[in-house]
């Protein structure tokens, strides 16, 4: 038995601060400031180190497992696994990965490679994976099992998780940057973060948990420096619409809440079902492509934050299909040189929905004079368009044509200026937040995910130009 002078141990951090980048390509498309979480390069390629890392300490940091062997098992169709493999062999400890039998080949060889101490097969979800995880695999000793420790760990649903999760807001935090101007600090000074939205993607909800989790934590906060009992919320009642703060700069006592999407593919989408049941329900199966997202139910907590968030947060759903989704994998490789998978393509496309399409139909119910100098920006917009895939690419234009396209007006057949059109963007963000403008700050959560190849992104790219919806 530990001592009662026991002391938690400290373990060195299995995920990293991950970075912070602004788009100017997506922001051109969503008609606001993109910014990019980039979780696909924690060392498991995912988020899910952050989650499966935390989870690990927990359970390592409990006086009963002080100087015990200890053998970690998890149950995932890929990255949850992934994850706590390269978690566990962070911090010096093997793990066990049981997964589905859909889980592709690719997975099971980075499983394999991660340093895996085994990969067991077996049932058709997430659910009886697990199921026989604990009922078959953890219970079959052997005469060395006697001093080892044995621990399940689950890919979304409980606190740890939630918590390693909420780190990303505590890095928003930091790396977000600061209000310009008075205006912004009217605007984003009375907030938990200076940003108006975050977009996720949802399987069973456990980065969405910890994201309103972190971002409540981090409103307590603030409501502390400000001298305000974070429990009370008696503030609220007061006359008065708003604080002063230390810069001088009047704040809503009641700003406008931080949105969170919550995104989802046909096929997985659970929360978007128990929202329209008013339930937790269960899908059938999964059907989707995106098998990441494949949780047939969200957790309870998940469910409970759609429906009914803390204050300071809304939460709204959004589903999306496969080839939505797979514009969004093609646009962050176009313009951003990452390869992610399905999973978290879809909340790219949530977010600049088909704005190439919509823009090209807006130029071209414009009339124009087709004078020498309009013949020749046409060439020029022909051969920009013949290298540009369809995704809103727009980095093989030169600084010429930008400046010609810029300092020449449309003109009607009379020969008199059009005022420039504003295509209507197609997005899940501009409809669910119409008010957003270009200095709106969107946060995108790059998930990541390691179930993708550049062959698979490849082959995204022939389907939707044969037809894919």
């Amino acid at each position: 038995m530990p001592s009662a002078e026991y002391q938690t141990p400290t373990f060195k951090t299995p995920w990293i601060e991950t970075p912070l980048i602004e788009s100017a390509a997506l922001s051109r498309a969503a008609g606001c400031r993109i910014f990019l979480k980039l979780e696909n390069v924690q060392p498991s390629g995912s988020f899910k180190s952050r989650a499966m890392g935390n989870q690990i300490l927990s359970h390592l940091r409990k006086p009963e497992y002080a100087n015990r062997r200890i053998h970690f098992y998890a149950s995932s169709g890929g990255n949850a696994g992934l994850a706590a493999v390269c978690a566990a062999r962070t911090l010096g400890y093997p793990c066990t990965v049981v997964v589905p039998l859909s889980t592709k080949p690719l997975m099971l060889e980075k499983l394999q490679a991660a340093g895996a101490a085994d990969v067991i097969r077996h049932g058709e979800t997430f659910f009886e994976a697990g199921s026989y995880m604990k009922e078959v695999i953890m219970k079959t000793g052997s005469g060395d099992d006697e001093d080892v420790a044995k621990i399940a760990l689950h890919p979304f649903d409980n606190e740890p998780i939630w918590e390693g999760n909420g780190t990303i807001i505590d890095e928003l935090e930091k790396q977000l940057p600061p209000a310009a101007n008075s205006e912004e600090e009217q605007v984003y000074g009375g907030r938990a973060l200076p940003l108006d939205a975050i977009l996720c993607s949802v399987g069973g909800g456990g980065l969405l948990n910890g994201l309103v989790m972190g971002i409540e934590k981090r409103r307590s906060m603030k409501q502390r420096d400000n001298g305000f009992s974070s429990t009370s919320h008696s503030y609220l009642d007061t006359s008065l619409e708003t604080i002063t703060t230390t810069s001088s700069v009047p704040v809503s006592l009641t700003p406008s809440p931080i949105n969170l999407l919550a995104i989802e593919t046909d096929g997985t989408d659970s929360l978007a079902a128990a929202i329209a049941h008013k339930s937790l329900v269960s899908l059938p199966k999964i059907t989707s492509q995106a098998t990441s997202l494949g949780a047939i139910r969200v957790s309870e907590t998940t469910f409970q934050y759609a429906v009914s968030p803390p204050p300071g947060i809304k939460v709204h759903s959004a589903v999306l299909t496969d080839a939505e989704a797979a514009r969004g994998v093609l646009r962050l490789a176009d313009d951003e040189r990452l390869l992610v998978e399905l999973a978290c393509g879809v909340c790219v496309e949530a977010a600049i929905g088909d704005a190439a399409t919509a823009t090209a139909a807006a130029e071209s119910a414009i009339p124009v004079v087709e004078d020498q100098s309009s013949k020749k920006r046409k060439r020029d917009l022909d051969d920009t368009a013949s290298r540009d895939e369809g995704y809103g690419d727009d980095r093989a234009s030169s600084t010429d044509n930008e400046a010609d396209l810029e300092s020449r007006p449309e003109t009607s057949a009379a020969g008199q200026a059009i005022p420039a059109k504003t295509p209507e963007l197609t997005s899940k963000l501009k409809q669910l937040l119409p008010d957003l403008n270009s200095q709106s700050r969107v946060v995108i959560i790059v998930c990541g995910g390691s179930n993708v190849t550049i062959d698979m992104a490849g082959e995204y790219r022939k389907m939707l130009s044969e037809g894919w919806v």
